[in-house]
């Protein structure tokens, strides 16, 4: 087997960035020359992180860089989520991809706590959730938020997603007390298909009405 000159040996093939605009959002892949400093803003406020139950720490801004490098738009995808009008990030989407089973998981954090509560993650999702199931080739996506991240879970609820396991006491807590529970829920692309219809259902009788 040949390996063209210029090539790298050993580098993971790059896929297609992901690049999408909703009503209020840019949503596109990020790279290791995208500005670090609202994400290193997040990882220092422990109420952003709390939910995610991730500890509190300083991220050195290599380390960012090389967490942004690593992700090729083919197993894994770093998707930040730029408010229009004000053209900052406002959140990062995680998926990371298992392409043998055509399967998503999905993590995501709006660390502009001005945005909380102003329906950012399920407006960015379901164009996201349109473009891997339309486009690259997922059949289907899970989600694994802990329990006590009640946002999260009334996201999940809202746009549809089933609730389709508890894992009881399943991490500890980096904030201490008890062990957490941590919920999984999943989305086929036939079952996105069946919400997208009975929206579109729901939008036509109140414009007949």
């Amino acid at each position: 087997m040949t390996t063209p000159m210029n090539m790298p040996i050993n580098t993971p093939a790059k896929g297609r960035p992901v690049r999408l605009q909703t009503k209020r959002f840019l949503l596109r892949s990020m790279t290791p020359n995208d500005s670090l400093e609202r994400w290193i803003n997040w990882l220092n406020d422990p109420e952003v992180m709390a939910p995610l139950n991730t500890p509190v720490r300083a991220w050195p801004a290599d380390q960012l860089k090389a967490h942004l490098a690593s992700a090729d738009n083919q197993r894994r995808y770093l998707i930040g989520v730029f408010d229009l009008t004000e053209k900052g990030q406002i959140g990062l989407f995680q998926i990371e991809i298992e392409s043998f089973h055509r399967r998503a998981m999905f993590n995501v954090v709006i660390g502009e706590k001005s945005w909380w509560g102003k329906g950012v993650v399920n407006e960015a999702r379901e164009a996201l959730l349109d473009e891997f199931f339309n486009n690259r080739g997922i059949e289907k996506v899970a989600g694994m938020p802990f329990a006590r991240n009640f946002p999260a879970i009334f996201n999940y609820k809202a746009q549809g997603w089933h609730h389709e396991a508890t894992l009881r006491s399943h991490c500890i807590s980096t904030s201490g007390g008890p062990r957490l529970d941590q919920y999984q829920f999943g989305l086929t692309k036939d079952d996105w298909r069946g919400i997208k219809k009975r929206n579109r259902a729901s939008k036509d009788r109140e414009h007949n009405s």
